[in-house]
């Protein structure tokens, strides 16, 4: 029986919940990368202001890609509704609130007059600890969406959530990684984005063990086994995410680590290609998680049933309509 034809994966997420889950990990990894660095000194000043600036923008266009998935705006409000027992509103809070204090946490530390009076740096120390405890909830989130989905047996684990917050903070640390090369100079950003860089190889390191550990724990699962089988069989994934998105910005890292002094424009070349490939890597990642979520196939004596993914529209050539 082929799942392409008797409608067996799921269809109602696509690219654009993809660009949504991939841009408030974004969101999420640079703020909390650069609101730990606010409070380790002024020679971290550049990448503070990068990931400011990266996560405000990214969970507000992610946002406006959620939203263009749900069709209507009066959708996203409906979302918030009963956090008490759904956690598409505990996200919908969890997110406006991030939202909220990455902004007043920009605009704050843009007025440099205002952390210099009193009372001022304490303000943006308290609005930068609870932004980065709705940071992670954020980047949490993402991958607790999913695990929420009970119809999906690959999304349903414990592990999605914390393969998403590796990936996304690999990808804010990529991100911050990405600006800093493009507007700080050479002279100041060569130390510091050598410092990231082997901070880079290590997280990309971590991400490489949890995926593993994800996949290995779906295949040992019979209703999950199909769609781990399925992804790993995917271009895609493989080359994408494993080899582009993962291998090459750990050898690219490793090489700026080591790179000898003098090298300075090269450097930061290779930086922003494996910070480009890094964040193709968890777009990547993204997607193929949803596109490979499959619905259960049910064993009744000894018989397999698969689940049919029931259209949103008749369609004429899969029987409900008569053909034209």
């Amino acid at each position: 029986m082929d799942p392409k034809v008797n409608g067996q994966l799921q269809h109602d997420w696509g690219w654009l919940i993809a660009v949504y889950l991939f841009l408030g990990g974004v969101a999420g990894g640079a703020y909390t990368i650069a609101a730990v660095n606010s409070f380790l000194g002024a020679g971290l000043e550049l990448s503070t202001t990068v990931g400011l600036w990266i996560a405000f923008p990214a969970i507000l266009i992610g946002t406006l890609f959620l939203i263009a998935d749900l069709g209507s705006p009066s959708h996203a409000v409906l979302s918030g509704m009963k956090p008490g027992s759904s956690w598409i509103a505990r996200g919908t809070w969890i997110i406006s609130i991030f939202m909220i204090l990455s902004f007043l946490h920009l605009v704050l530390h843009q007025f440099t007059s205002v952390g210099d009076a009193a009372g001022g740096k304490t303000t943006i120390d308290v609005i930068a600890v609870a932004g980065i405890v709705f940071a992670i909830g954020t980047m949490a989130y993402t991958g607790i969406l999913l695990s929420a989905s009970k119809g999906i047996p690959f999304w349903r684990s414990g592990v999605v959530p914390v393969v998403f917050v590796v990936s996304a903070t690999v990808t804010g640390h990529f991100a911050i990684m990405l600006g800093m090369t493009l507007f700080g100079t050479v002279a100041s950003t060569l130390e510091p984005l050598r410092t990231m860089a082997l901070e880079a190889a290590g997280l990309v390191v971590l991400e490489v063990l949890v995926i593993m550990f994800f996949l290995q724990a779906a295949f040992r699962q019979p209703d999950s086994r199909e769609s781990a089988m399925r992804i790993l069989r995917k271009y895609m994934f493989i080359i994408g995410y494993f080899i582009l998105g993962l291998a090459a910005p750990l050898i690219l890292m490793i090489i700026v680590y080591r790179s000898a002094a003098g090298a300075e424009t090269g450097i930061a070349a290779v930086v922003a290609i494996g910070a480009v490939l890094g964040l193709a890597g968890g777009l990547i990642l993204r997607q193929a998680v949803l596109i490979c979520g499959a619905l259960p196939t049910l064993n009744i004596a000894g018989f397999e049933f698969r689940r049919i993914h029931r259209p949103k529209e008749p369609k004429a050539d899969i029987g409900l309509l008569p053909p034209k």
